[in-house]
Parts: C-alpha cells; sequence; structure tokens
C-alpha cells in the first residue's frame, strides 16, 4: 500500500475494520450518499495493520476509518459523513453531532468489559502496554515517523491510565449513564413524531445516532430502547433503511466475521 497508488486509483478506498464504530459511522454515511468506494479490511487486532508505515502515512493518527479520494484523505468519521452527505447546513444538526462527538464511546465499550469481567482488568492494560512499547519500537525503526509513532504511544499511556483498573468501574457507570441520558433526550426529541432527528431530511445527525444506538445494543443497554417509544420508532426505520444493512452495523459481536476478516476470507 502506498500513498500515491492508492491516490490514483478512480474509486474511493474506505480502509476500515468491521467491528469499529467510527468505521460504521464512515459506512453508514457511504451508503445512505450513495457513494460507491472499495472497502479495505484494516486489522486493528492481530497484524497491527493500522501501525505499519504504509498506513500510518495514510492516516498519522492509526486509527480508522480512512478514506482515500482522488484528491485527499479523510481520517475523521465526521469528515467522511459531511463528505458524503453534506457538512451540518443548521445550527440543530450541529448541535446534535457535537454532542454525539463528545462522548467517548470506548470508555462505555471496554469500560463495561472491564467492570463485569476481572480477567479483562487485567489482560487489557497489559495489552495496552504492548502496544505503546510497539509504537516506541517503530519509533525507532522508522525515523521520518518517529514524532507520529512517539504521539501514538502517549495516546496508549493516557488509555492504561483511563482504563486503570480500580477506577474503571466508576467510569463504566459513569458512562452508562452519561448513554442513558442521551436516549432521554433523543426520545424527547423524537416524541413529536418526526422521522428523522433534524427534519425535513435523513443527515449526519442520524448517521451517528443511528450507530450509537447499534452500539447501546451492543453494550447491552439494548433493553432501554422499547422504554421510550419514540426512540423505538426511530430506531426501528433507521434499521429498516437499506443502507443499515449494506452498512453492516454491529448491534452484537460476531466473532466468526471478524477472523475471517482477519485472514481474508468473507465479508470485510
Amino acid at each position: 500500500m502506498t500513498e500515491s497508488a492508492t491516490l490514483a486509483g478512480a474509486r474511493p478506498r474506505l480502509y476500515q475494520t468491521p467491528s469499529s464504530y467510527y468505521s460504521m459511522i464512515a459506512r453508514l454515511a457511504l451508503a445512505e450518499g450513495g457513494i460507491a468506494h472499495e472497502r479495505v479490511f484494516v486489522d486493528i487486532h492481530l497484524r497491527l495493520s493500522h501501525q505499519q508505515p504504509d498506513y500510518v502515512r495514510l492516516n498519522p493518527g492509526m486509527t480508522v476509518p480512512t478514506l482515500v479520494l482522488a484528491d485527499r484523505i479523510l481520517v475523521e468519521s465526521r469528515d467522511i459523513a459531511e463528505y458524503a452527505l453534506g457538512a451540518a447546513p443548521d445550527a440543530e444538526t450541529k448541535g446534535w453531532v457535537d454532542l454525539h462527538y463528545g462522548y467517548p464511546i470506548e470508555e462505555l465499550t471496554f469500560g463495561g468489559i472491564l467492570a463485569r469481567n476481572p480477567l479483562a482488568r487485567i489482560m487489557i492494560p497489559k495489552r495496552l502496554e504492548s502496544a505503546r512499547r510497539q509504537l516506541l519500537a517503530h519509533a525507532a525503526a522508522n525515523p521520518d515517523l518517529a514524532s507520529v509513532y512517539r504521539a501514538r504511544a502517549e495516546v496508549f499511556a493516557r488509555r492504561i491510565a483511563t482504563f486503570e483498573p480500580d477506577a474503571v468501574v466508576k467510569l463504566s457507570e459513569r458512562r452508562r449513564a452519561e448513554a442513558i441520558g442521551f436516549m432521554d433526550r433523543l426520545e424527547q426529541t423524537l416524541r413529536d413524531g418526526r422521522a428523522v432527528l433534524v427534519p425535513p431530511a435523513y443527515g449526519v445527525a442520524d448517521v451517528v445516532w443511528t450507530v450509537f444506538l447499534g452500539r447501546m445494543e451492543f453494550a447491552g443497554l439494548g433493553e432501554e430502547i422499547p422504554k421510550r417509544p419514540a426512540l423505538a420508532r426511530y430506531w426501528a426505520a433507521m434499521q429498516a433503511r437499506p443502507s443499515f444493512s449494506a452498512a453492516d452495523i454491529w448491534t452484537k459481536f460476531h466473532l466468526g466475521r471478524l477472523i475471517g476478516g482477519i485472514i481474508g476470507i468473507g465479508r470485510s
């Protein structure tokens, strides 16, 4: 993979991971926008492909997704969604999108796993520390990218502190309460019967909050949705859109499909 070779392609390329929350946002936005693209699987679990120099030159943040276009590279899911559907045209849409991106969804997901699983509280911090050390090794081996790798290593150092085992239960409880509060806010807004979050048309706010609701199912908070009739109606309508299936929004973990992507078979 080289930047020049990728940029030369006529069709957009989306570097993504099926289970990645922000990859789902990108896939859903591109599906809703009708933008044909090639999906490229990035193994962030075993091979750590996102840390390899070729990928780092595309996305110095070493995150997924990355959308490579003929004239530029987008490395934030919000930017990809706004490319596909148009930037937030009004204050209400921007407010909803800002609210979404201000919430650290990984702290809900991983915090919940750590809070429920004593073994995970041992293994995940070790995995984070291993990743931090590997990033420093990449920095030593790639002088031209050393500053980028060191900056990413600092991110992992902060994650180790964030997911400190003695504090993670309270962190998980706080993030769960905030997520439920978001569902209450969505319910209040949707009670007037609107079909989309910001009428008159489906937009970026619907993309990000649809994926958020999928993550609520994934994180074990799905039972909260039927308690809120307007939200339940909206969620059912979003799942019925053709884009939902096309974007492969995960509402539960699919180990077989993840392994299939890693070894190069099945849907990426």
